[in-house]
């Protein structure tokens, strides 16, 4: 087979692959959203500073919350995976003892970004 051709192959294999893992991972990701399964292993993280044990939030939990924002801002059903989030960490909450209102506030600022999900201890998400 000539070395062009082999190239062209190649190239066409690695194209198939990589399309094939990024539509596993999306896949996955919503599934993971579905289920609460991200919530649960990236939220426990921030409940040390939201109940008032730590002054300020973890670098894991910050980096945690930075990814269940990009969760909640994804392309696909972003309200969706906004209401589902607020609904996971209610669950996880609930029953245990409450969060503190203000660090719930000054989470976004000592992590440096903007939440795309609210958290709290008690709120509709269907209207998030």
């Amino acid at each position: 087979m000539p070395r062009l051709a082999v190239q062209q192959l190649l190239l066409l294999m690695l194209l198939l692959i990589s399309g094939s893992a990024m539509a596993r991972q999306n896949q996955q990701q919503q599934q993971h959203i579905s289920n609460c399964q991200d919530v649960t292993e990236y939220f426990p993280y921030c409940l040390v500073f939201l109940k008032g044990y730590n002054h300020r939030p973890s670098q894991q939990c910050c980096d945690h919350i930075k990814l269940l924002n990009v969760i909640a801002k994804g392309d696909y059903k972003h309200i969706y995976e906004r209401r589902r989030i607020c609904q996971c960490i209610e669950d996880m909450v609930k029953g245990t003892s409450p969060l503190i209102p203000s660090r719930i506030r000054a989470l976004p600022s000592n992590c440096l970004l903007q939440l795309s999900f609210p958290i709290s201890n008690h709120r509709d998400c269907s209207r998030v």
